[in-house]
């Protein structure tokens, strides 16, 4: 982008017409002028509308890492209970005596449970620490807000920690029906 010229006006009567009513207006735009400098006021303000915006932003980024995290959690607890179901009831429609029961079904149930809780606690534990981060940001920029603006700063809530040990406790979980299915087939 080039930079503001000042554009020069002149009224110039035109050549060979000195007496003539009419006149040519010349634009001399060479020169290059800086910008003027803004006051105290509109700096302040300036500062203050970028803040702003930041928080807007970081707030918008921050209900975006929520948003997914909420649907991981989701994920989790339904894929979780499908196939907890799924043990169970064969597990309890071979013990009626219903159908010959295949621990190998069973296993396989338990370690598609288990792969799929580590999996989704990854993605669970990727969003978490992404949204630690913009609560950590998030304070910051309402800080420096707070001390352009002069108002109470409007802090974030600490991440919650719940979702950190949701994934480990459905391996458990698996861990302790495939311990009981094998007790009780002994």
């Amino acid at each position: 982008m080039s930079t503001p010229r000042n554009p020069d006006l002149r009224v110039v009567p035109a050549a060979g017409e000195a007496q003539s009513n009419r006149t040519t207006l010349r634009i001399d735009a060479d020169r290059p002028v800086p910008a003027p400098q803004p006051s105290a006021a509109d700096a302040q303000s300036q500062k203050q509308a970028a803040a702003e915006r930041e928080l807007d932003r970081l707030n918008q980024a921050a209900t975006a890492e929520q948003l997914a995290l909420g649907q991981h959690m989701n994920w989790l607890i339904a894929s979780q209970a499908i196939l907890i179901h799924a043990f169970l009831m064969l597990f309890i429609v071979s013990g009626l005596g219903a159908a010959a029961i295949n621990y190998w079904l069973l296993g396989g149930l338990a370690l598609v449970g288990i792969l799929c809780a580590l999996a989704l606690h990854a993605n669970i534990d990727r969003a978490s620490r992404a949204l630690a981060l913009l609560v950590v940001q998030r304070r910051a920029v309402e800080a420096d807000l707070a001390t352009l603006s002069g108002r109470t700063p409007n802090l974030p809530k600490e991440v919650s920690s719940i979702s950190a040990w949701t994934g480990p406790a459905f391996v458990v979980a698996w861990l302790v029906l495939l311990a009981c299915s094998a007790a009780i087939r002994l």
